[in-house]
């Protein structure tokens, strides 16, 4: 991922239309080479995407492969498709090399917070309007809200952060 952002953002600095204005023409071949590009990562930033994007891919190049050199499943019946494949014991999933693609660039405590605040704010409004404790209730309200805030504030921070890493790159 980090491969392709950083390809990404190099023809983007090397193909925006604000540094091609020698003549309208080059400007306007700029334009259009920006959308291109734009386009492009629109698909290849979203995980989902690109694996829709690839599968796409290999259905098309699948089909334009003459009938005899398909690969057996594309031409079998369904029953006959399925051909299970042992190649030794199976490995035990490790969660330890699970991980996401893009790393978060929030603070743990960021993360942590809002959802924190807001499970504390509705228990003390829960157990303030059972007991008919007023500063409870207010306790929870504020712990409400200021979840709420961090919650707004979780996205700036993130993409604060990753424009200061895109000036490093």
């Amino acid at each position: 991922m980090a491969e392709i952002r950083g390809r990404y953002l190099a023809l983007a600095r090397a193909s925006h239309p604000d540094f091609h204005h020698a003549s309208e023409a080059d400007r306007l071949k700029a334009e259009l080479r920006m959308r291109d590009i734009n386009a492009a990562w629109d698909v290849l930033s979203d995980v989902d995407e690109r694996s829709a994007y690839d599968r796409a891919r290999m259905q098309t190049e699948r089909n334009r492969m003459p009938p005899t050199a398909r690969p057996f499943h594309a031409t079998a019946a369904g029953h006959e498709a399925f051909r299970p494949f042992d190649d030794g014991p199976e490995t035990r999933f490790d969660p330890s090399v699970d991980r996401p693609i893009t790393p978060s660039r929030l603070p743990a405590w960021l993360v942590l917070a809002p959802p924190s605040l807001l499970l504390g704010g509705i228990a003390g409004l829960a157990v303030g309007s059972l007991t008919s404790i007023v500063a409870l209730v207010d306790v929870g309200l504020l712990s409400m809200l200021a979840a709420g805030v961090l919650f707004l504030l979780a996205p700036l921070v993130a993409l604060a952060s990753s424009r200061r890493g895109d000036r490093a790159a």
